[in-house]
């Protein structure tokens, strides 16, 4: 049950990225301001889809509220460092270190505070889906006349996506009764964090900024359906299965799917390093599912 759990959580994080590419690339306003229109419908969309996946409940205690607001400032700089690092140097290589980060922090805080351990092959895979981010994006990476500040909002983007993977893995063991709290707050917090942001940087554009065409309506909407199931999924399976593991067959996976999307939707050709990244990948997370 788990394994197909986990299989749909990659094809709906694998959706998410895709169509959030749509949106951006069809979104009618000002380049800027896709990312926090984003994230205000985002927090809306998903604290509602979550609060009917739980049954429309809300049980809140002292820890989930600090587990939500902590979750919700790191989401928020986790989008604001996306954005600022994506402006200002190579895409590919903030990807690499956005992986690094979201496999390693959490990975670590398992072993050390939750005694989680992995057998030394297992460990060999998490070597290799790293090596395999790295030999996908490898061809894209220019870091020729890249400004300071991009390495230090690539550091903050690995830092910040570390510990959102780490709060949701710390909810899931000390209040796996609260996860759908959870989730709602780190969502409703950052979109209200998204929209005072807006609201203060933007005033005058704050209204325009939400008028939205068609050819954006539907891959947004896919896009946070997809989060919504997805994470809502990911708490449900993250109690029960190791933490390294599963975040990175999850993060593996999505990396393979988005690397075939890229071929099949946006016409790049599957050069050789790039090919040799995608089964490296497959075959890390063929071993870490045995």
């Amino acid at each position: 049950m788990s394994v197909l759990l986990i299989a749909a959580i990659i094809l709906l994080y694998s959706f998410q990225t895709l169509f959030c590419k749509l949106y951006t690339d069809r979104y009618p306003g000002k380049a800027e301001l896709a990312s926090p229109v984003f994230c205000v419908l985002e927090g809306i969309f998903v604290t509602l889809i979550t609060f009917a996946f739980g049954g429309f409940r809300f049980s809140l205690s002292p820890f989930t509220l600090l587990m939500g607001v902590l979750n919700a400032l790191a989401l928020f700089t986790y989008n604001m460092s996306l954005i600022k690092a994506g402006s200002r140097g190579s895409y590919a290589f903030m990807n690499v270190i956005m992986l690094f980060g979201g496999l390693s922090v959490p990975s670590v805080y398992s072993a050390i505070f939750l005694n989680e351990s992995i057998s030394p092959i297992k460990i060999l895979a998490i070597v290799a889906v790293l090596v395999s981010c790295l030999l996908m994006n490898l061809e894209d990476i220019k870091l020729k006349n890249t400004p300071f500040s991009y390495y230090v909002f690539c550091l903050i983007l690995f830092v910040a996506n570390g510990l959102y993977g780490t709060f949701v893995k710390m909810q899931s063991v000390y209040r796996d009764d609260q996860k759908q709290e959870m989730i709602m707050l780190t969502f409703a917090l950052t979109g209200l964090i998204a929209f005072v942001q807006l609201l203060f940087s933007e005033k005058k554009e704050t209204l325009n900024a939400f008028r939205l065409n068609k050819k954006c309506i539907l891959p947004l909407a896919v896009c946070i359906l997809s989060a919504s199931l997805a994470i809502n999924l990911l708490v449900l399976v993250l109690p029960f299965v190791n933490t390294a593991v599963l975040y990175t067959v999850e993060n593996g996976g999505v990396l393979v799917l988005a690397a075939l999307y890229s071929v099949l939707f946006f016409r790049e050709k599957l050069r050789p390093v790039k090919t040799a990244g995608i089964l490296l990948a497959i075959a890390a997370i063929t071993v870490m599912s045995l």
